[in-house]
């Protein structure tokens, strides 16, 4: 299942918080420990971190557990 994200643009933490329904200080929690896929431009505090829609995606989509079937186990 893919998430619907605009693929024409990079995000912003506050819009992947939205998206994940999650605070925004989780997701800077997140890029801070490289749990999430970021985009981080220039040094130190004055960086800008953005997202790019595609991979924050591919990334959802692999966080998925899926159960297992009866006859799998």
């Amino acid at each position: 299942m893919d998430v619907i994200l605009d693929k024409e643009r990079l995000l912003i933490a506050e819009e992947v918080a939205k998206i994940l329904r999650s605070k925004l200080s989780t997701i800077r929690k997140w890029v801070h420990e490289k749990k999430i896929p970021f985009i981080k431009f220039g040094p130190g505090k004055k960086s800008i971190v953005v997202f790019n829609p595609v991979r924050l995606n591919q990334w959802i989509n692999e966080q998925s557990h899926e159960p297992i079937a009866e006859y799998e186990k």
